[in-house]
Parts: C-alpha cells; sequence; structure tokens
C-alpha cells in the first residue's frame, strides 16, 4: 500500500497576506459567495479551502472593527432602507418578501418560535388559591416558576414547595 507524502505547508509574505486580505475584503465588499472567494484565493495563491476560510474570518472582523459607526447605528440605517424600498419602490414580491426576511433578522425576529405553553396559573384567582390544597398550592407555584425561568431563558431550578 502506497500512501501520498502530505502536501508541504504553503508560507506567504507579509506583503502576499496583506494583499489577500485586501482582495478577501474587495470580494466580500462585491457580495461574493464564501466558496467563490475559496476558489478564486486557493487558485491564486494554492492554499487550501480551510486556510482561506480563515483569512475570510480575519478579513470580516478588520472590516467590522474599522468601522466608525457603532453596529446598532448601522443596523438601524439598514432597517431604515428596507423599510425605505418597501415603501417607495416597485418592487417584485419575492423582493419585498425578501426585504421583509431582511428586516426581521434585522430585529431579531428570525428565531425559531416555541410552541405556546398554556397558562394555567394564570386563572388563579385568590378565591382559588385559599380554596386549594397544600399540594394544588405547590403544583402552582412551580408552575409559575418554571414559566417565569422559561421566559427568562434560564434553566429552572427544582424546587421542592412554596415558601412559606
Amino acid at each position: 500500500m502506497t500512501t501520498t507524502p502530505p502536501k508541504t505547508r504553503t508560507r506567504i509574505s507579509s506583503e502576499q497576506r496583506h494583499q489577500l486580505l485586501e482582495a478577501v475584503k474587495m470580494l466580500l465588499g462585491l457580495h461574493r459567495h464564501p466558496s467563490d472567494i475559496k476558489r478564486a484565493i486557493s487558485k491564486e495563491y494554492q492554499l487550501s479551502p480551510r486556510s482561506v476560510e480563515r483569512y475570510i474570518t480575519r478579513a470580516r472582523n478588520e472590516m467590522v472593527e474599522s468601522l466608525t459607526i457603532p453596529l446598532e447605528q448601522l443596523r438601524a440605517q439598514s432597517f431604515q432602507y428596507y423599510l425605505y424600498k418597501l415603501q417607495h419602490a416597485d418592487l417584485s414580491e419575492r423582493e419585498q418578501i425578501r426585504c421583509r426576511e431582511r428586516m426581521d433578522k434585522l430585529l431579531g425576529l428570525d428565531c425559531p418560535t416555541q410552541p405556546r405553553q398554556k397558562r394555567r396559573w394564570r386563572n388563579l384567582t385568590p378565591e382559588k388559591i385559599k380554596s386549594m390544597s397544600k399540594e394544588e398550592l405547590d403544583a402552582a407555584y412551580q408552575l409559575v416558576q418554571k414559566d417565569y425561568y422559561r421566559s427568562q431563558g434560564q434553566p429552572y431550578p427544582k424546587v421542592d414547595s412554596a415558601p412559606r
């Protein structure tokens, strides 16, 4: 059985590294797909696609660091742009949907929805609470606690009974 020797590591000079990062930034600015960037850069500089991925990440980080506008302000500007496009342009239905998707993503509304839990404790009245047995009261208390922790995105600590 023959094995091929591992490919020797390609080292590039700091000048080439600077040129490579600038090329990646330019391609990212032109909205090129990462696979296209990997293909072009790996061919030109004889690098593996994984190495190019690291350069893409580094270029993105440098681009974010070079911003003079806070990210929240940039996000707000993007939102206003999409809102303007929806209101003042003749967009196809597909383009309108795409604008809405981008706006939802900017606002954080694109996260997966969770099934709505029945809130059995919401219809508790003082009279119902007074008439509950200790076990029923403990069960209702735990439901309220679980719902609270779930709404806060925290794990629910096990509680034996309601505080007295």
